[in-house]
């Protein structure tokens, strides 16, 4: 069986046994009732949702399942049932699937996952109850937002880890999150996490090598300033002696830490590379990696893979309207965020096996599935086949998904570069219409 079917396969159990109802469900009141909208129908009302109003996806979903109209408030009043945490019971299920059962499809790097690390804002409902939850304060806007951090393995494209936080969350304690839950999946594989600037920490350098757990960090111009310019080499071990200035940010954020440091006055050491970019731009990482296990050419060929985690976001804010969220209540917030955290993991599952059947040899340049088209043939086509029970007609719908998602492709145009647009106006370009 191939491994998007037994994700999908996966998602069912989880979602029909009475298992998953008695584990997922808020109260054990909850879901023992025949109400037109089940346990199964509502979590499978998440996954399908393609950011419409709450009445047009009722309208849709109930025509696929062929149930009676049912209203928004009684939509609601249902999905307030369900433990958001079964959309990451099912994201670990498949994961774990996945790396120890389809090793043969598993893309490494020198043996280990290659996982970016980065965080982005996104759109809430901007309610008195969310400005609050999520403190809000950032920029000095009065809006809403939450900060996800998630942890993206590049060569395989799947999200591993999702945390929600408010606007102004830390992200280094973030990435720890995600690093701990990667961690508690118990994957076959070690990882190495790449991050962009604002990730340096000393917290960070000193238990990843205390823990054996790889790193790739790009410095901003100001981290290590002095230990930076003071290199004999463009690639060597540097010591980042106790300094209480250092040491004072963690005093009220890891106390702990903080009297380590304090009472061991310790200097922390760390391998630095200077990589000197086309533009004549040094870009200065960081690493706990040897130099026999990745050279420095090699550190800036790993650094650059790095950038799939921003076609992630991309993908799961343009084309699957994921800050499309449908309330201010918590619990249903993280619904919506980590059920379309599962449907990218699917829908990457599918895009990845009709990349392998692309000839190649046939284009000019390198093509790519389309994945704006493909999120439109995935969310056409999920909830029948979800739903459906006959293997046959099954089967069939699943070819026919597989199919449409791999006739549409484009060109991938290497060497391009973009600046950042940080003073964009329009939330939707004209070439990233929905395709559903």
């Amino acid at each position: 069986m191939k491994y998007k079917e037994k994700c999908l396969n996966n998602i069912k159990k989880i979602s029909e046994t009475d298992i998953s109802k008695m584990k997922f469900r808020m109260k054990n009141s909850d879901f023992t009732r025949n109400r037109k909208m089940t346990f199964k129908n509502v979590v499978y009302y998440n996954l399908n949702k393609k950011g419409l109003t709450s009445k047009m996806e009722i309208v849709e979903f109930n025509e696929i399942i062929n149930c009676a109209d049912i209203s928004s408030p009684a939509v609601l009043k249902q999905r307030e049932k369900l433990n958001a945490d079964i959309y990451k019971e099912m994201q670990t299920v498949n994961l774990k699937e996945f790396y120890h059962n389809y090793k043969n499809e598993v893309k490494l790097f020198k043996g280990y996952i290659l996982s970016a690390t980065d965080g982005s804002d996104f759109e809430i409902p901007n309610t008195n109850t969310t400005r609050v939850n999520y403190n809000s304060t950032k920029n000095n806007f009065y809006v809403a937002r939450a900060h996800i951090s998630n942890s993206f393995d590049v060569l395989n494209h799947f999200i591993l880890s999702t945390i929600i936080g408010p606007e102004n969350a830390d992200e280094k304690e973030m990435d720890l999150q995600n690093l701990n839950e990667i961690k508690e999946m118990k994957l076959p594989y070690p990882i190495i996490r790449v991050k962009d600037r604002g990730y340096t920490s000393l917290k960070d350098i000193y238990y990843s090598n205390i823990n054996n757990d790889k790193f790739v960090v790009r410095l901003k111009k100001t981290d290590f300033k002095k230990q930076v310019s003071n290199m004999k080499s463009s690639d060597e071990i540097i010591c980042i002696p106790y300094q209480y200035d250092r040491v004072r940010y963690y005093k009220n954020r890891d106390i702990d830490f903080y009297n380590l440091l304090e009472e061991s006055k310790m200097d922390i050491k760390v391998r630095c590379v200077k990589i000197i970019l086309s533009s004549g731009e040094t870009e200065i990482l960081i690493t706990n990696l040897s130099k026999e296990e990745v050279s420095s050419e090699e550190m800036n060929e790993l650094y650059k893979l790095r950038w799939q985690i921003e076609i992630n976001y991309q993908v799961l804010k343009e084309s699957l309207k994921i800050e499309l969220i449908t309330s201010s209540k918590e619990n249903l917030i993280r619904q919506d965020i980590y059920s379309q955290m599962v449907a990218f993991n699917l829908l990457q599952a599918f895009i990845n096996d009709a990349q392998e059947e692309i000839d190649q040899e046939k284009y000019k340049y390198e093509m790519k599935i389309n994945t704006n088209m493909a999120v439109g043939f995935y969310k056409k086509f999920l909830l029948y086949i979800m739903i459906e029970e006959d293997k046959d007609q099954k089967q069939r719908l699943l070819e026919t998904l597989a199919e449409s998602i791999k006739t549409y492709i484009v060109p991938i145009r290497k060497g391009r570069s973009y600046p950042r647009k940080k003073d964009k106006k329009n939330k939707y370009s004209i070439n990233k219409r929905k395709s559903f």
